[in-house]
């Protein structure tokens, strides 16, 4: 039962964590790329790597940073979103990039993370 409120504090950190960054990055860029949930995302990825590998013998904390905080920071759902509007826009170098970017760049900062 811990696990569960663990993982609830976690993701409402990560959630509001979220939300900020967002504002923030978009009130500083109007470029019709979806900067803030890219950055989100690597962030996340990169952070999730790192406290897996530290925190492999402590499963408490790594279900509150891991699951809780990162699984609420991050967004998959609103990156898909985001892809499927610059597919509707005809944006398809952009949404290209965006895809790449986020799988490539997501996969590669999870492995740097866990190396560090």
């Amino acid at each position: 039962m811990i696990q569960y409120l663990l993982i609830g504090i976690g993701a409402a950190i990560g959630a509001v964590a979220r939300y900020d960054f967002t504002k923030l990055v978009n009130n500083h860029k109007m470029t019709g790329f979806p900067t803030a949930t890219l950055v989100i995302n690597w962030l996340g990825a990169l952070l999730l790597g790192i406290l897996t590998a530290r925190l492999i013998s402590q499963p408490n904390w790594l279900v509150f940073l891991g699951i809780g905080l990162c699984g609420g920071f991050t967004t998959f759902s609103t990156m898909a979103n985001e892809c499927l509007s610059l597919l509707q826009e005809k944006a398809y170098l952009t949404f290209a990039w965006y895809l790449g970017l986020t799988l490539v760049g997501g996969i590669s900062l999870a492995a740097l993370g866990f190396l560090v």
